[in-house]
């Protein structure tokens, strides 16, 4: 790869980072952290993914993360475990009223941003989601853990 073209996908990526970094608020007390809202969230839009594994699968975090998140959503009362009883190795996960409530109080605070960036950027905002969905799924049809590792990047 050309040191111009690596340069520029560095800068890139930093801007990547400083746009996700500036969509968490900063310096406010919320109940719930970014990564724990975010799995409460799919329990409470997708109850079919219920498994500590379909979790990080969903969420492309590592399942060492999720546990750890998982166990502080447990802890503070948010989350239900259950056992499964053909396999007592794994569990289903459920929404408590606690998380529900906790989950409502976090998105005033956390959705604020993407609010205000939708009213700046009008029909823009609806296309940069639509380009960042498209994103994702070229990533997940490259992902090396599922056996299709990118063609691009280091090896180029």
């Amino acid at each position: 790869m050309e040191e111009k073209e690596w340069l520029q996908m560095l800068a890139m990526l930093e801007e990547l980072h400083r746009f996700s970094r500036a969509l968490l608020p900063q310096g406010q007390k919320r109940p719930l952290t970014a990564a724990e809202l975010d799995l409460l969230s799919i329990l409470y839009l997708h109850p079919e993914v219920n498994t500590p594994l379909a979790m990080s699968r969903r969420t492309a975090m590592k399942k060492e993360a999720v546990s750890r998140c998982l166990r502080q959503l447990s802890e503070k009362g948010c989350i239900c475990r259950t056992k499964n009883p053909r396999d007592e190795r794994s569990c289903t996960l459920s929404l408590t009223e606690a998380g529900e409530e906790a989950m409502q109080a976090s998105y005033g605070l956390i959705l604020q941003p993407l609010y205000d960036l939708r009213r700046q950027m009008g029909e823009e905002f609806t296309r940069l989601f639509e380009l960042i969905e498209q994103g994702n799924r070229h990533m997940a049809a490259h992902d090396p853990l599922h056996g299709n590792p990118s063609k691009e990047g280091a090896n180029s």
